[in-house]
């Protein structure tokens, strides 16, 4: 691509998102969450419900047999951006203005993995989110060795560099089913850019023994 901004043309924006199951419901058997974590501030804690009303409603009645309410201070927060600061234009100037950060850090991204992860990991390339799912090309000697991923854990740590094993995110937990299946989640929306080559150089070096050679 000659020109970067080429990259960032067709970005879905607000108009042509893809559509959510919401939106196709007739029987009002659809529950969206929404969350303000990943768009606007991870610290508010904050959120939304589209529901039919008698979910709604259990839902509410829950929430105050249980937490009450979310806190109110984040509430505010939001309530005085969304309704007097933003309104419904700067509420969405932002997603959009987000949506190009998060598409600019994921091309930084992937374009430093493809050349330190070459022979080590394979990942499709992401079109919306903020992580990277890795599967580790074990070679032929670690792939039959139980407990590998705890081994590449270990070596991650020794080599200060986290990522999220695949199996926290398996419906069976901490199995011997999922344990060792090699999947990792990597984040790109935290860490500074100029952080990003040196921890995947890092994650390189930890997966070094446990993988093929560079290709």
């Amino acid at each position: 691509v000659n020109d970067p901004e080429d990259r960032y043309k067709n970005l879905p924006g607000i108009t042509s998102l893809t559509p959510s199951l919401l939106s196709i419901d007739i029987d009002g058997r659809v529950i969206r969450l929404d969350s303000f974590s990943k768009v606007l501030a991870p610290g508010l804690r904050c959120g939304w419900i589209t529901a039919p009303k008698y979910i709604t409603d259990k839902i509410q009645f829950h929430n105050e047999t249980s937490i009450q309410q979310p806190a109110g201070f984040s509430q505010a927060i939001v309530s005085k951006l969304m309704n007097e600061a933003w309104g419904h234009a700067g509420w969405e100037k932002h997603l959009v203005q987000t949506q190009r950060q998060y598409a600019e850090r994921r091309d930084m991204f992937v374009d430093i993995c493809q050349s330190h992860l070459k022979g080590k990991v394979e990942f499709t390339i992401p079109t919306a989110g903020m992580f990277l799912w890795f599967r580790v090309l074990l070679n032929e000697t670690a792939s039959k060795r139980k407990g590998v991923m705890g081994e590449i854990f270990e070596s991650m740590l020794n080599n200060h560099v986290l990522l999220v094993p695949g199996y926290m995110f398996s419906p069976l937990g901490q199995t011997e089913e999922v344990l060792d299946k090699p999947y990792m989640r990597a984040a790109f929306s935290y860490a500074a850019e100029s952080s990003f080559e040196v921890a995947i150089s890092r994650l390189a070096q930890a997966l070094e023994p446990f993988t093929c050679r560079n290709i």
